[in-house]
C-alpha cells in the first residue's frame, strides 16, 4: 500500500507536472472543484476549466518553469517562493525574448490534491516586447 503524500510532496508535484506542461497530470492533481486564484486577484474554478486553461498558459508562454528556492507547509497549506519564467507567443510565433519574474504560490491540499492554486507576483511579464524593441 503506498504511502499517503504529505501536502509538501502534492505541491512539488503539482509545479513538477507544470514544469513539464502537463495538463493532464495538473488535471490528475487537481480536486473536481480547484480553484486557481491569479495575480490579479481573478478566480477560476472547476478541474476541467483548468485543464483547458493550463493548455492555453502553456501555448502563449512556451517553455514556462516555475524553480522554488524556498518552501514551507503547515497543516494543509503550502507556501511556494521562488520564481517563474518563460517566453510568449504572439500570432504564433515564439519570440526569442524570455522573462523571469519572482513569485510566490499557495497551495491548500484536501485528500492529496490540490484544492486551491494561488500565485503571487508582478504581471507585467504577461505583455510581450513590442515588435520594435
Amino acid at each position: 500500500m503506498p504511502m499517503p503524500k504529505t501536502p509538501e510532496e502534492v505541491a512539488h508535484a503539482f509545479v513538477a507536472a507544470i514544469n513539464a506542461e502537463d495538463p493532464n497530470a495538473l488535471h490528475d492533481l487537481m480536486t473536481e472543484d480547484h480553484t486557481f486564484t491569479d495575480a490579479l486577484g481573478n478566480s477560476f474554478s472547476g478541474a476541467d476549466k483548468m485543464r483547458f486553461g493550463w493548455q492555453h498558459f502553456f501555448r502563449a508562454y512556451p517553455g514556462y518553469r516555475i524553480n522554488i528556492q524556498h518552501t514551507f507547509a503547515a497543516a494543509n497549506r503550502v507556501a511556494l517562493f521562488g520564481d517563474a519564467n518563460g517566453g510568449w507567443r504572439v500570432d504564433d510565433i515564439v519570440l526569442p525574448q524570455r522573462w523571469t519574474v519572482s513569485a510566490a504560490w499557495l497551495a491548500e491540499v484536501e485528500n492529496e490534491q490540490i484544492r486551491h492554486w494561488t500565485i503571487f507576483c508582478d504581471t507585467s511579464w504577461a505583455n510581450p516586447p513590442s515588435s520594435t524593441s
